[in-house]
């Protein structure tokens, strides 16, 4: 879905002089089209959320700085933060302003600097760097990364977002955007002997290869339980942008960020209708009276708002064309309708993951398809919501995934009001490349468990990342969220729990947009059967490589009682793929995939 996102060429112009890898749910320099067109051509291509990443594989260069979320429990700021006021300008709700039908005006990038006194008594690269560092996002240690990246990839990255680069910003096509966002320095923040030590820091500490990735049981090749089936209708270039399964009529709605176009499917993947929306759908919510559809505008990262939300209207068995809601948006990923404030109208929030500037917003419904936007989080990389009330207090609160720097899993409390106030249940490093969540009960005690992944590789030329995978955080009631599961999976880019075999408990698909294609390609899709205690067997279909999948949905597409799997292939994305693959995907790869289920 939106949530989509590695090569190694040098693109000063258009990459800020630095080298990195492009497909990424992060997002920061846009590359030049034609540039674009011909890495297309062998298989890389730009990832659609994030880019160059910041310091970081999953965190972008060009992010807000400082969120100073130390109140709130983060382990941000062991440095601390100068201004006060500033951690409240970047959570607080801020008053409602008019977006019918374009984008309203938010606040304005809030760049904190760290504390004098401690850059004072910092006089060494470790002291340096965790001051200057943990300034924007939770400090990331040396050894997350090879020697390599750091000093090809991450560290010149550092160095523009610290204000010691302004010159490259220029050079960038989107320069006048870009400084217009308010997101760098307008002057260094530290002095180049300064910026030296760091860099020296993390050169000598970090290792000369990427550390390993832990133990995990085999993947086995060989699925009992489903059978692969491939679809009647297929497009020439699969491109897929998200793929939803609707139970009650056996269709498949499919996004391709091609043809910029919604595909209905029957259950047997024959095409029933293709509407043009001239852009890029990502994700759909669906009504009595018609489909809600978030168009993310540029599928690549860029900081042009041109992402919109559409209505398509059903009327006598077809739709009308579409109705624009809200348009100049910074790339909307995703979209959750529910009464906010509790005046009998459906509101929604919308996930705006920008690419340097975005934001996290619920819209106020005040009648005929007019709405009044409250921002929540002015911070890029909001992924998904859920909304659920987590404290039982009657109001319906927000979980949210936020990538880029933030890496956060927030709780936003609503005073039935439609006033939020964030809890964090989780934070990583910027380089951990979050995907995608959803909640399950996986120990049956009747609250919510998160189900997370992260595996986005797709900043610049980055080695396959250890930390990457896919995790369980169970809930010990009161709000508190502990890390109880951890299943190693390179390139993790979403996963879904369902009781699959029906047996009673929760089991998990996952799939992964940069499998280890040498070593264990096999992790393109994996299910993880529950054996019982959070021990999961994995296994996958033989043709698991039929596609590159981006994009997958769970849900009974036959009607017949069981959970079925849909996949959905893009397969010009970033990091080098084996030339057999890319021949395989351009002549016959599906655009959707089905895993239908054997148990009935």
């Amino acid at each position: 879905m939106f949530s989509m996102r590695d090569s190694g060429t040098k693109e000063v112009s258009h990459e800020l002089g630095h080298n990195r890898r492009p497909y990424g749910v992060r997002g920061q320099a846009q590359r030049d089209p034609a540039l674009v067109s011909r890495r297309a051509a062998h298989g890389k291509a730009p990832s659609p959320l994030r880019s160059a990443g910041a310091l970081h594989s999953a965190a972008g260069p060009f992010g807000i700085f400082g969120h100073a979320l130390k109140r709130y429990g983060l382990a941000l700021l062991a440095c601390g933060l100068s201004g006060a006021g500033a951690f409240a300008q970047l959570v607080s709700p801020t008053p409602p302003k008019s977006t019918a039908p374009s984008n309203a005006a938010v606040p304005s990038p809030v760049v904190l600097k760290p504390n004098a006194s401690l850059v004072a008594k910092a006089s060494d690269g470790p002291g340096l760097a965790r001051v200057f560092c943990a300034s924007c996002h939770l400090f990331p240690e040396p050894d997350l990364l090879d020697k390599k990246t750091w000093r090809e990839g991450t560290l010149p990255r550092m160095k523009i977002r610290l204000g010691l680069a302004p010159e490259m910003i220029d050079q960038h096509r989107e320069a006048k955007l870009l400084r217009a966002s308010g997101v760098f320095p307008t002057a260094p923040m530290l002095s180049e002997a300064e910026w030296k030590l760091i860099e020296a820091y993390y050169l000598a500490s970090a290792p000369e290869a990427a550390l390993p990735q832990g133990p995990r049981p085999e993947i086995q090749t060989g699925l009992k339980l489903f059978a692969p089936e491939r679809p009647r209708f297929k497009r020439a270039n699969p491109s897929t942008s998200m793929v939803v399964i609707q139970p009650k009529t056996h269709q498949i709605y499919m996004g391709d960020a091609e043809t910029k176009s919604l595909d209905i499917l029957d259950a047997a993947g024959g095409l029933l209708k293709s509407i043009g929306l001239g852009n890029v759908p990502v994700s759909i919510a669906e009504s009595e009276r018609g489909l809600y559809v978030t168009l993310i505008g540029h599928f690549l990262p860029s900081e042009d708002p041109k992402g919109e939300f559409v209505f398509l209207e059903k009327s006598e068995g077809r739709f009308k064309p579409p109705k624009v809601i809200l348009k100049e948006l910074p790339r909307p990923t995703h979209v959750e309708f529910a009464d906010l404030n509790r005046d009998g109208q459906q509101d929604f929030v919308m996930a705006l993951f920008g690419n340097n500037a975005g934001r996290l917003s619920w819209f106020e419904n005040v009648g005929k398809d007019q709405y009044k936007e409250h921002v929540i989080l002015p911070k890029p990389g909001a992924l998904r919501t859920v909304v659920r009330d987590f404290n039982a207090d009657g109001a319906p609160d927000i979980a949210v995934l936020m990538a880029q720097d933030l890496e956060t899993l927030f709780l936003l409390f609503n005073d039935g009001k439609g006033n939020f106030t964030p809890q964090p249940v989780f934070q990583k490093p910027p380089v951990y490349g979050h995907s995608h969540f959803e909640l399950a009960d996986f120990d049956r005690d009747g609250r919510p468990d998160i189900l997370a992944t992260n595996g986005d590789n797709g900043e610049y030329a980055s080695p396959l990342k250890r930390y990457h995978g896919v995790r369980i955080y169970l809930n010990k009631g009161g709000q508190k969220f502990e890390e109880s599961f951890f299943f190693p999976l390179n390139g993790a880019y979403k996963a879904v729990a369902r009781d699959f075999d029906r047996d009673g408990d929760l089991d998990i698909a996952a799939i992964s947009f940069f499998p280890d294609y040498e070593r264990s390609p096999q992790e393109s899709f994996v299910y993880l059967e529950n054996q019982g205690g959070l021990k999961f067997a994995p296994s996958t279909f033989p043709q698991f490589f039929t596609g590159r999948w981006l994009t997958m949905d769970a849900d009974d597409l036959d009607g017949d009682g069981d959970i079925d799997i849909v996949l959905g292939s893009h397969i010009h994305g970033p990091s080098d793929v084996p030339d057999s693959l890319m021949q395989l995907w351009e002549k016959v790869g599906p655009c959707v995939l089905v895993l239908k289920n054997q148990l009935r």
